[in-house]
């Protein structure tokens, strides 16, 4: 129980670094891509030396990607079925828009730093000099931020539409839980009175005249 609650607590942040390092390989990719074009150019850009332990890493973070993924996708199955079988609704969600921004302020922040690092490391390896702030406004990347931006608003928008689903389905959930546990309300209401008047009929005003008296008898 204690490593199931831990995985949980700490689900989203790993699940958020492993969207980062598939949005930092795509970007990558892509960077040299518009820059040099498909086909031949851009495999003779990503075999030189500088990038020999690239295709391990992109392996890597490749199988990192799928796992958080598959997870992300059963989790949603998960509460898809829970919310079926108690009839929860799913309401719209407000401020999605406000969450996408975030995440992709966020997610292009990382992956614009992990750029500049992995391409300065790369021409230090290769050239013995560090290029600085030039391998994302440089002549050598003169794409690179349009690239890097493209490709993380495309992965925040992956991210935010599994958390906004699945967000709605817990609030779903736990207000449908919450009906059902609900103990029913029984309004104690006093007995009702017929309207009518009370009291002798024969002692109303207009009930007529009263009943003769008896007269004595004379002897």
């Amino acid at each position: 129980m204690r490593i199931a609650a831990l995985a949980s607590r700490h689900r989203g942040p790993m699940s958020f670094w492993a969207l980062a390092g598939a949005a930092l390989l795509v970007s990558h990719d892509a960077v040299y891509l518009v820059q040099t074009g498909p086909g031949e150019p851009l495999a003779a850009a990503l075999r030189t030396a500088s990038h020999d332990y690239w295709g391990a890493a992109s392996l890597g973070l490749i199988a990192v990607t799928l796992l958080a993924g598959a997870a992300s996708l059963v989790r949603l199955a998960l509460l898809r079925h829970e919310a079926a079988a108690l009839g929860a609704t799913r309401r719209p969600q407000r401020g999605r828009l406000g969450h996408l921004l975030a995440i992709w302020v966020r997610l292009a922040a990382l992956v614009v730093v992990g750029f500049a690092i992995q391409e300065n490391a790369e021409h230090f390896i290769t050239h013995g000099h560090l290029i600085g702030s030039a391998a994302l406004v440089g002549p050598e990347y003169p794409l690179a931020l349009p690239a890097l931006g493209i490709v993380s608003l495309v992965a925040a928008l992956a991210a935010a539409l599994i958390v906004t689903s699945e967000r709605a389905l817990v609030a779903a959930i736990r207000v449908a839980m919450a009906a059902a546990h609900r103990p029913e309300r029984r309004v104690s209401r006093p007995p009702q009175r017929l309207p009518g008047l009370s009291g002798s009929v024969l002692a109303r005003y207009r009930a007529g005249r009263a009943p003769p008296s008896v007269l004595p008898v004379s002897s």
